[in-house]
């Protein structure tokens, strides 16, 4: 997890005179030492295609930093590591305010966020980039339309648009100002008065985010929380800390970090935004990770939500963002995070699942919660199960992915007003697909075609509502088939507190 720099600011020099004095410093330089300085100096002054010094210097640092044995860590220039701030911590940056995604060959706006001059201009989900400041983009890459329109607060950017079947063109300035992209998409009540939050990543504003949709959903009456951590990759571990802190009670201890010479421990100073009876339950998948965990082990641990869903991926890294000359950033392991209970959330890559005997660990209350590296569920559930059918058509649609992915975009953009009409998938839709990927080569057995119908049905309504639906609407689409998601909303509709769902998950787990 890219632990923000203002958290661990350094004074880090990468030139020889400072390693030499280091080194000095520590002992007596040593062959390591002797070998650095013959080694640079010989390059610079024998390799037929030498570099400059800073050059040698820029390219040695890298190779210590690669070769350290650390996965995370990095070195990065000032455009690197705007990239990652962006894009990782998703922290607040300059720009017009909209998520790009390549679609039919260009580059398109999937939406806007909120307040940002997209939006107030009247961009629409749908749009399609033509040009940035006079440069066609055709061939553009996701990243290289984001950094042209990115850039510093109160600057401006031409862009042309395209729009609708016939790209009626359309041209805006737009002013950057400070975008803060939003990490809880929509909150929404559930069936039996479930709130329902999904919470995609951790940047520098998600407890504040939480916390609201929260109290919204409260104040609509709801009865019991389902907080959504799958997929979500981590983040600003200073907002982990911050989420978990919105659901316990003041002083008690969210997790430990355990650095190379000390021991850090983060305890909660805030009331509570969720009433304390009121149920709750954590959705982890396998690819929740890093700060993700950190909130469902401590709420775990703490006995205040019950944990569904699948072994979490086991990141518990905590990573040093030290600011070096010239404008240069390091990033390095510098520590391991535990849970409350002790347990270490890092997991061994070599580790396999298998029947490994996993260490036992307690929870506040006494129950029995597992260690060996990620967060393991109160209630296991796998994923939506894929049947014979839908997993052939992925697997042979995906042999020609991008030919398939041009189809279903062309048919979604023809089908976009239909769906915005609230029209359901029909089975011309499906007849229509089908004839355009046998066309362009991809056969498609009719047996394999009536066993996946639900399949292909979904895949067009998920394209031509791309553009239409929001996300929420798309979520609730998608709800009634989501295995891990309705067990959880029926265990709390069935619990009328968070005392009263412990009990449940441990009378299903051990009946009788």
């Amino acid at each position: 997890m890219g632990q923000p720099a203002r958290r661990s600011i350094g004074a880090l020099l990468i030139v020889p005179i400072v390693l030499g004095a280091f080194l000095a410093g520590r002992a007596t330089p040593g062959d390591g030492y002797r070998l650095f300085n013959s080694v640079t100096d010989l390059v610079a002054r024998e390799a037929v295609d030498s570099l400059d010094a800073d050059q040698i210097y820029e390219r040695a640092a890298r190779g210590l930093v690669a070769r350290l044995g650390d996965p995370y860590a990095d070195l990065q220039d000032s455009a690197a590591f705007e990239r990652y701030s962006r894009t990782v911590l998703a922290n607040r940056y300059g720009g017009i305010g909209v998520v790009i995604i390549q679609h039919r060959g260009a580059l398109a706006v999937l939406r806007n966020i909120p307040g940002g001059a997209a939006e107030i201009a009247g961009i629409r989900p749908g749009d399609l980039i033509a040009a940035v400041n006079d440069s066609v983009t055709a061939g553009w890459s996701v990243d290289r339309a984001s950094r042209a329109l990115t850039g510093t607060p109160g600057t401006t950017v031409r862009v042309v648009l395209e729009r609708g079947p016939g790209r009626e063109r359309r041209e805006y300035s737009l002013g950057r100002r400070v975008i803060s992209p939003p990490t809880v998409p929509f909150a929404t009540l559930l069936a039996g008065g479930i709130g329902y939050l999904p919470l995609e990543r951790f940047s520098d504003h998600s407890a504040l985010e939480v916390a609201e949709s929260v109290r919204r959903l409260v104040n609509a009456g709801a009865r019991g929380l389902l907080l959504d951590l799958r997929g979500n990759l981590g983040g600003d571990l200073d907002q982990a800390v911050a989420v978990a802190s919105l659901f316990l009670q003041p002083g008690q201890t969210v997790a430990r970090v355990r650095y190379r010479r000390t021991v850090d421990t983060m305890r909660t100073s805030i009331l509570p935004v969720l009433p304390p009876g009121l149920p709750m339950v954590v959705l982890q998948d396998s690819l929740s990770a890093s700060a993700a965990e950190i909130v469902a082990g401590s709420l775990q641990d703490c006995d205040r939500a019950l944990v569904v869903g699948t072994v979490s991926y086991g990141k518990g890294l905590v990573q040093g963002v030290y600011r070096l000359p010239g404008n240069w950033r390091l990033r390095i392991t510098s520590g391991h995070w535990y849970t409350p209970s002790g347990r270490l959330i890092q997991r061994t890559r070599s580790d396999s699942e298998g029947d490994r005997a996993r260490p036992v660990f307690h929870s506040r209350s006494g129950r029995v919660v597992y260690g060996g590296g990620g967060i393991v569920p109160d209630i296991a559930v796998e994923a939506t199960p894929a049947a014979p059918a839908p997993q052939a058509l992925a697997t042979l649609l995906g042999s020609r992915a991008a030919l398939a992915t041009a189809i279903l975009d062309s048919l979604g953009v023809e089908l976009e007003s239909e769906v915005a009409a609230g029209l359901q998938s029909q089975e011309a839709w499906r007849v229509e697909l089908v004839r355009r990927l046998r066309n362009a080569g991809i056969q498609i057995p009719d047996s394999l075609v009536a066993a996946g119908s639900d399949y292909l049905d979904r895949l067009i309504a998920a394209r031509a509502g791309l553009f239409v639906l929001s996300d929420s609407a798309r979520f609730l689409s998608d709800a009634r088939r989501d295995l891990q998601l309705e067990r959880a909303r029926r265990l709390l509709s069935e619990a009328g507190t968070q005392v009263d769902l412990l009990a449940l998950a441990a009378r299903e787990k051990n009946p009788g």
